[in-house]
């Protein structure tokens, strides 16, 4: 066991960077890893899940338990962050000598609801959705950001050409991102959803009303688009994420975004001892789990580091770089200056969508197996 003596570190949020830096720092620290979730949600599946429910989603809620051999994990929500210490909700607190900031951000979409925490409630709700997905047969996809078009290639790659699927963004191109990724992955992307059947429809202001914690409306609905206007059974809100900072001081944030203002070696600016990483920090780079992750790595280097008062290793900012899957064999990938097409986005995430590594990662033996062909 880790010695009694050995320095607090206390990491806020259990997703793939969260858990990465416990992991990395077990052995050496005495560490806490506060997650109000009772599994780590595997987001990179989500949105299969939400189409094929209860034959995938349980390899999408991966087992805690095997993560930390010295440390340990307190499910908790957290109330407020303060110098040396952390306020739970119930009342609790828990000193730090250092700090690790991950509580990450959640889209409206693909991750369960804020108050879902448990294991068959976090299925539960990727479940009910891939029930009115089966049911659907036109469905609108409102935002043209990678959840949205991976969902699209989820539903094509069970249902074919049996669903009108419909795609609107505000965007004047769908994966709109700046700077803009390759034009060849854009022309993969395009091409492909246009032999999916899938109709786009940018320069968009699709209003509907969606409920702040309910991203899909069932039921006919008519949608009024500049260029044509459309009637559907189910839409679905594919916009936007909102990233989790709400328990960190002011003095912290970035006023515009809210997101931590950090230093190129990933603490906070003006406080050594805390690490911001991931979607929070203001970190100019497309927020992506692989960027989180590349993060992670080196705030476990420089935890370390500090503690041998050794120099400290500088964040270098990722470019444009995106895998964006449509089904099992389909999508693209964006990398600086040029594109990548379907075999390789299967390859690398379409074909598994990482569900192997989560469970690896979190010292579990191995995945439980799918229920699809």
């Amino acid at each position: 066991m880790v010695s009694p003596a050995s320095k607090k570190v206390v990491v806020l949020g259990g997703g793939y960077s969260g858990t990465m830096v416990a992991k990395g720092l077990d052995k050496t620290f005495n560490v806490t890893l506060i997650e109000k979730r009772d599994v780590m949600v595997h987001k990179f599946g989500a949105l299969r899940g939400m189409v094929y429910g209860d034959k995938f989603t349980h390899r999408l809620v991966v087992p805690q338990d095997k993560l930390l051999k010295y440390g340990k994990i307190v499910h908790g929500d957290v109330e407020n962050v303060e110098p040396g210490k952390v306020l739970l909700k119930d009342g609790s607190e828990l000193e730090y000598d250092y700090l690790v900031c991950a509580t990450g951000s959640r889209n409206r979409l693909a991750e369960p609801l804020a108050n879902v925490s448990t294991r068959d409630g976090i299925m539960a709700y990727w479940n009910n959705i891939a029930k009115e997905i089966e049911k659907a047969k036109s469905i609108m996809l409102v935002g043209g950001g990678p959840v949205s078009v991976e969902l699209i290639g989820e539903i094509a790659d069970k249902y074919g050409h049996e669903k009108q699927i419909y795609l609107a963004t505000n965007k004047d191109k769908v994966l709109y991102n700046d700077p803009p990724f390759a034009a060849g992955f854009y022309k993969k992307i395009d091409k492909q959803l246009k032999k999916l059947g899938v109709k786009v429809f940018t320069s968009e202001e699709v209003q509907m009303p969606f409920e702040k914690d309910n991203p899909v409306l069932v039921g006919e609905r008519h949608v009024t688009l500049c260029s044509e206007d459309v009637t559907v059974d189910l839409v679905i809100d594919g916009t936007g994420s909102i990233i989790n900072t709400y328990m960190y001081p002011e003095a912290w944030k970035d006023g515009e975004s809210a997101r931590i203002k950090v230093l190129p070696t990933l603490q906070v600016e003006g406080v050594d001892n805390v690490f911001a990483i991931g979607d929070i920090n203001n970190v100019r780079e497309t927020k992506l789990g692989y960027t989180a992750m590349l993060q992670a790595g080196v705030a476990v280097k420089n935890i370390i580091a500090l503690e041998k008062k050794k120099k400290l290793k500088k964040y270098k900012p990722s470019k444009p770089v995106i895998l964006v899957p449509l089904g099992r064999k389909g999508g693209a990938v964006a990398m600086p200056g040029f594109s990548l097409g379907p075999f390789f986005a299967s390859m690398l995430k379409g074909k598994t969508v990482f569900v192997e590594m989560s469970w690896k990662n979190m010292n579990q033996k191995k995945a439980l197996k799918p229920e699809i062909k």
